[in-house]
């Protein structure tokens, strides 16, 4: 039997998408993969059976047409995002680029550089950026390119100013798009924003957190939340806000010991309506639970295992890490990734707003 549970809360507007990149060349089966679900507590209506307050739905979209892969690049273009490069089964790097306007999928312009995996994305006044990630042979690469959805054409534009790398944080925020911590074979903090009127990197104040990779950014109302993530063997629970109009760094909580779920490694996470949201990714605790974060009290929550038989959802994505995760039209997706050495081609939307779907 199937029911339905509705709750409010109080939504805002957030044009902002963010995407973590991932990295695809080292071993991807050495620690568990969480899967998790999502539920926000709030002002309910419910039927007579259930004594959950809980909201939020997963819902099944139409599978990825390109290969089946993980460490891919995304970036979000109006109503528009874009999943270029990766590596698929057999460890191939790509090249392929696919528009998906939240129904059917595109095949675009191939990626100019070499096919890659753990590249870097970013969009900027309506033009997306990839660059960085690691070639066949292993080679970490630093050519970055600009595509034009117009014109369905890709440009190469000055090299990134660090040093090529895979895994790490990129966003976009105040017409700049940014890249910085990762892998270069060294974990690595520093960051770097490009301009496109100036058509130029610029070094920016590094990350003072623990050099890493894997690690998440959330931009909610122009400020940047970055956190998690591994360095020196070790799964960090450090948390800190980037403002990018004065390139001032403040810690935030770090994760108690009650949250230690929450620390993971090439995780995927969006922002809706002024939250964070932080899900799947690599983990030693199995967590099974979706992180919502709230900005303006430094909080996080997670509301629901649904795991729990009673409050399971009809519909969840399956566990992976190195997946793409992004936000658009108020909702949230995670594509694609890895679930242990298995590649995937599906993709979910999470809305925060709607009925949940559950099954008993």
């Amino acid at each position: 039997m199937k029911r339905f549970e509705f709750s409010m809360m109080s939504l805002f507007s957030n044009p902002t998408s963010v995407r973590s990149t991932s990295r695809g060349f080292r071993s991807m089966n050495r620690s568990l993969i969480a899967i998790a679900g999502l539920a926000v507590l709030g002002f309910s209506c419910k039927d007579s059976n259930n004594d959950e307050s809980v909201m939020g739905n997963w819902k099944a979209e139409s599978p990825f047409e390109g290969v089946a892969r993980s460490g891919a690049a995304s970036f979000v273009i109006d109503t528009a995002a874009y999943i270029s490069t990766g590596s698929d089964n057999n460890n191939n790097r790509l090249a392929d680029l696919w528009e998906y306007n939240g129904r059917t999928w595109t095949q675009k312009a191939n990626f100019p550089g070499a096919g890659r995996t753990g590249a870097s994305g970013f969009a900027v006044a309506g033009k997306g950026y990839v660059g960085l990630g690691q070639l066949q042979g292993g080679v970490y690469v630093k050519d970055f390119y600009s595509y034009d959805p117009t014109a369905n054409k890709w440009t190469k534009i000055a090299d990134y100013m660090g040093t090529g790398r895979v895994g790490t944080v990129s966003f976009s925020v105040n017409n700049k798009g940014y890249v910085g911590t990762g892998f270069d074979g060294n974990n690595l903090n520093d960051l770097y924003s490009y301009n496109p009127t100036a058509a130029a990197w610029t070094k920016e104040n590094s990350f003072p957190g623990a050099k890493r990779e894997g690690a998440v950014a959330m931009v909610i109302n122009n400020l940047v939340y970055v956190g998690t993530g591994t360095g020196n063997a070790q799964t960090l629970r450090d948390w800190w806000e980037f403002n990018p109009s004065n390139g001032i760094w403040t810690q935030k909580k770090d994760f108690t010991t009650d949250q230690s779920a929450i620390m993971r490694s090439y995780a995927s996470s969006f922002v809706i309506n002024n939250r964070g949201y932080l899900l799947m990714g690599v983990t030693s605790t199995n967590d099974t639970k979706i992180w919502s974060y709230d900005a303006a009290t430094d909080t996080w929550s997670s509301d629901l295992d649904y795991s729990n038989s009673n409050n399971k959802f009809r519909v969840t994505p399956s566990g992976r890490s190195r997946a793409v995760s992004f936000s658009m039209k108020n909702l949230g997706y995670i594509a694609t990734g890895a679930a242990s050495t298995t590649r995937l081609d599906d993709i979910y939307s999470f809305n925060p707003a709607a009925a949940r779907e559950v099954v008993e």
